[in-house]
């Protein structure tokens, strides 16, 4: 996401007046006219534009600053579980099992194989023998 405080060269606490002022300035700065032929100044006058339109439009800067502002709701997984309690090891074990590694044996009495286990076709491929 691009920082249009920094686009502008202004503190995130600036007013309007002080964003129009610098706006104004770069615009002017790097306007088209003013530079024909500048594909560089053309780029940085519309980038100009646009950090303009949002800090310059009180409900679009608000809605910028919140978008901006990283909140404990966009650091849970889909199911709602905060990624700080993750059980880490449950994890790599399912990641085990899953491309064919033995997991650790769990308390269960049933045991369940992985349908997409191919360690004893690749073991026959390769030549190699259980001891």
């Amino acid at each position: 996401m691009i920082n249009y405080y920094k686009v502008l060269g202004v503190s995130h606490d600036a007013d309007v007046e002080t964003i129009k002022s610098q706006y104004r300035k770069l615009a002017k700065e790097n306007h088209p006219d003013l530079n024909p032929g500048n594909s560089a100044a053309e780029a940085r006058f519309k980038e100009i534009g646009e950090a303009w339109e949002v800090l310059g439009d009180a409900d679009k800067r608000a809605k910028y600053d919140q978008s901006r502002t990283p909140t404990k709701a966009k650091a849970k997984t889909k199911r709602g579980t905060p990624l700080s309690k993750l059980d880490m090891d449950d994890l790599m074990n399912q990641f085990d099992s899953f491309f064919g590694k033995a997991a650790p044996a769990k308390k269960s009495s049933s045991k369940q194989t992985n349908p997409l286990d191919a360690t004893d076709l690749f073991e026959k491929y390769m030549g190699i023998t259980k001891k």
